[in-house]
C-alpha cells in the first residue's frame, strides 16, 4: 500500500538485509525501508531460485534501491517450482502489496497468480518472463542475450559439425535463447543433441550430459561445440572437458557470471553474453511508480536488459570497464 509522508515526520522501517544467494525453498523473506521520498510502495518479489545468479543480482540491486527510497519489500523463494510461485503471488495479494515482481517464470504459466493479482488491482512485472494480460511490464533478456552467441556458434562450426545443446524449458530466457539458436542453425548441416538441465543441479547436469556426449564424440576432424542457455551448465561442461583432457570442444554460455567471465579470460570458455543486471534493476525501480499508477490492465511494454558478448578478443577491455566482473 502507498504511504505518504506527513509534514516533516520521519518514516522509519526495518532495514532489509540483502544477500545474493540464500533462502529456503517455498519460504518468505521480509524487509522494509528507511526514510525515503514522498511516495512509498509495498513490493512483493517472487524469486526463481537462489542459484540463478543474474536475476538474483537484479533482485538484490532492486531491493537496495527500494530500501533507499523507504519502500517495503518482501521476497519469496519458490526454488524453481511454478506452483510455489503462484502460491507466493497469492500470498502477496492477501498482503495487499502495490506491485508483484516475478523472476524468470514464463508469465503465461502463472495464470492463477496473475488473475488473483489482477482481480485485486495489483499489477505484475516480470524479470525475464515476458508480458501477458495482467503483466503489463517486463524486462526482456531474450532478444538481447542470445543472438550474438548463436551467430558465433554457427560461424565456429562452419555450417556443419556436432553440437550439444543444454536447454531448460521451464525458464522463459532459456526457451527464447534456444529458439534464437535454432533459427541461426537453419540451413546448416550441424547435428544437434539436446539435453534438459535441472534447477537446482544445473552444474552437475552440465557435467553429466557433457561426459556422456564426449564419450560418443571422440576427438577428430569434425568441429564440436557445446551451447548452454546460461553459464552454470556451461561451467559443468568445462568440468567434464577438463576431466577428459579435451581441448577440441568449444563451449558457450550466456549471462556473464563471474565464473563465466573468468573462464573466458582463462581461455576455457569460448564466449558468454554478459548481462548488466544492476542497470536492469535501476530501470525496473524507475518504472515502478508508473507501473503501480497504470495498474494491471495497462498497455504492455518491455524494456531490454543490456547484454555484451565477451570473448577472448575483448575480455581485457570488458574487465577494464567492468572491474571485478570475473570475481564472485
Amino acid at each position: 500500500m502507498k504511504v505518504r509522508q506527513i509534514g516533516i515526520g520521519i518514516i522509519a522501517g526495518l532495514t532489509l538485509v540483502i544477500t545474493a544467494a540464500c533462502g529456503s525453498g517455498g519460504g518468505s523473506e521480509g524487509g522494509g525501508g528507511g526514510a525515503g521520498g514522498d511516495e512509498k510502495y509495498s513490493v512483493g518479489i517472487v524469486r526463481f531460485a537462489p542459484s540463478e545468479v543474474t536475476t538474483e543480482t537484479a533482485i538484490n540491486s532492486y531491493k537496495k534501491l527500494a530500501e533507499g527510497a523507504g519502500w517495503e519489500v518482501t521476497t519469496a523463494n519458490p526454488d524453481g517450482a511454478v506452483d510455489k510461485a503462484i502460491g507466493a503471488m497469492q500470498d502477496f495479494v492477501q498482503k495487499k502489496v502495490d506491485l508483484i515482481i516475478v523472476s524468470v517464470f514464463p508469465s503465461d504459466q502463472l495464470t492463477a497468480g496473475v488473475k488473483s493479482a489482477q482481480a485485486a488491482g495489483i499489477p505484475v512485472a516480470s524479470i525475464a518472463g515476458g508480458t501477458t494480460d495482467g503483466v503489463p511490464f517486463g524486462l526482456d533478456v531474450i532478444q538481447t542475450s542470445g543472438k550474438d552467441i548463436a551467430d558465433l556458434v554457427v560461424k565456429d562450426l562452419g555450417g556443419g559439425g556436432e553440437l550439444l545443446k543444454l536447454g531448460y524449458k521451464a525458464g522463459a530466457p532459456c526457451v527464447g535463447r534456444e529458439k534464437t539458436l535454432d533459427e541461426a542453425l537453419k540451413g546448416s548441416s550441424t547435428k544437434v543433441t539436446r539435453e534438459e538441465v535441472t534447477i537446482p543441479g544445473q552444474l552437475d547436469a552440465g557435467t553429466r550430459f557433457t561426459q556422456a556426449w564426449l564419450a560418443k564424440h571422440p576427438k577428430g576432424d569434425t568441429p564440436l561445440a557445446i551451447w548452454a542457455c546460461f553459464d552454470d551448465p556451461a561451467m559443468g561442461a568445462l568440468v567434464a572437458t577438463k576431466q577428459a583432457n579435451r581441448t577440441d570442444v568449444k563451449i558457450y554460455g550466456i549471462d556473464g557470471t563471474p565464473a563465466g567471465i573468468k573462464a573466458v579470460e582463462d581461455g576455457t570458455l569460448r564466449a558468454t553474453a554478459a548481462a548488466q543486471p544492476v542497470a536492469a534493476a535501476k530501470t525496473l525501480f524507475e518504472e515502478t511508480p508508473r507501473i503501480v499508477a497504470d495498474g494491471p490492465d495497462a498497455k504492455q511494454s518491455m524494456k531490454p536488459v543490456p547484454y555484451e558478448m565477451v570473448t577472448a578478443d575483448n575480455v581485457a577491455d570488458y574487465l577494464k570497464s567492468h572491474p571485478g566482473a570475473n570475481q564472485g
